[in-house]
């Protein structure tokens, strides 16, 4: 198969039903989109097969409606959307946890390994979680065994802060990349969330690589 550079973005949509456009958008320039924050309940999750036509998904919700009444919003949840046509072949891999989705693509006849997460947010009561999902990413590469492998999506993870220091010790013990950190530079004032609240600005959306990703 003879193509020009593979197209991924990443976007924390803050419900895919509001964000509608703006994922049709990312749809009509990229190979591969990757959401988190669609907050959909489990039975809304063919929406997202709806965004456009051209398009194969997989998703998962957060919310568990099997042990309460969901009051309120959804919340959480991630997604990969994927051209059809774009690769020899695309498998959807099968992940426990909800914070998780990944896909294996083929083109060229090379497997890569596209991982999506939404983490929790950074505060001490949350550091467990957020080292069980990195443990959990880590498991899914191991198993699958295809080079290279991205994880991508919104790690919540601001340089200086506790999560992007846990990020950067597996990173360093894995032989690991954060593609988007070793290219902009920390001093680059790049920041990827606006707070509504305080309008302060955090850069916490990455784009981590296996040691294969740069051959």
């Amino acid at each position: 198969m003879d193509r020009g550079p593979l197209r991924i973005a990443t976007f924390n949509c803050k419900s895919i039903k509001r964000s509608m456009e703006d994922v049709r958008h990312l749809c009509r320039t990229c190979d591969v989109v990757c959401l988190q924050e669609t907050w959909l309940l489990p039975h809304d999750i063919a929406y997202v097969g709806t965004i456009d036509s051209g398009f194969g998904y997989t998703a998962t919700s957060a919310v568990d409606t099997s042990v309460a009444i969901v009051r309120g919003r959804a919340h959480g949840g991630v997604a990969l959307l994927y051209r059809y046509g774009a690769f020899q072949k695309v498998s959807v891999i099968q992940c426990e946890n909800p914070r998780i989705c990944a896909i294996r693509i083929t083109i060229c006849d090379r497997p890569i390994l596209i991982i999506c997460v939404y983490m929790p947010t950074n505060s001490d009561d949350n550091l467990e979680e957020f080292i069980n999902c990195l443990s959990a990413i880590n498991a899914i590469i191991d198993e699958q065994g295809i080079q290279p492998a991205f994880v991508m999506g919104d790690f919540n993870a601001d340089p200086g802060k506790l999560f992007y220091n846990e990020l950067m010790n597996i990173c360093n013990e894995k032989q690991w990349s954060c593609l988007d950190v070793d290219m902009l530079g920390l001093d680059s004032n790049t920041f990827t969330f606006i707070s509504d609240v305080h309008g302060t600005t955090s850069w916490l959306d990455h784009c981590i690589a296996d040691m294969y990703s740069r051959h």
